[in-house]
């Protein structure tokens, strides 16, 4: 629903009327930024309750789980997992956005981050439906992976250097 396109629906419908074809294709056009819920409506291509009176057929969208994005209203989550060390000592992240042509996203961050950090990017969001050419934003947050396992004395002595009280 990011980009929007057109699905051709072939439907079926029972009929009253002579000549009338019994299966037709349908053009459903999805708009950018369309929402899951949002209703489709085709007045007088259903089923023939008499002749010359057709129902209306309506389609509603559904959203399909993405592998990368989570879908908010207008914005779009995006969640980067970053070692320990990369939290504390900075780090560089592409994102792939939606858009029909290959575009990146680089986030350079200088300072620690850390699992509340997050970031938004104003209007890299979901295209909005009522307002063409504006987008909701991206908010990126940070996952760090922290160790599973106990440090070491030796270990835990090197970390107590590096960040003295």
């Amino acid at each position: 629903m990011y980009r929007g396109k057109t699905r051709r629906m072939k439907i079926t419908r029972k009929l009253q009327t002579a000549g009338r074809p019994t299966e037709k294709v349908l053009e459903v056009p999805i708009r950018p930024g369309y929402k899951a819920g949002t209703r489709i409506t085709f007045s007088g291509e259903g089923d023939e309750v008499e002749p010359g009176l057709a129902e209306n057929i309506i389609f509603v969208l559904r959203e399909v789980k993405h592998d990368r994005f989570v879908r908010e209203g207008d914005d779009l989550h995006y969640e980067v997992k970053v070692s320990l060390a990369d939290a504390l000592c900075g780090f560089t992240h592409d994102i792939c956005m939606l858009d029909e042509k290959e575009r990146i996203k680089r986030l350079r961050k200088r300072v620690p981050v850390s699992n509340v950090t997050t970031q938004v990017l104003s209007g890299e969001g979901m295209p909005i439906t009522k307002r063409p050419g504006e987008k909701g934003d991206l908010i990126v947050s940070f996952s760090v992976d922290f160790p599973e396992r106990e440090l070491t004395d030796e270990q835990k002595e090197h970390v107590r250097a590096a960040f003295p009280s």
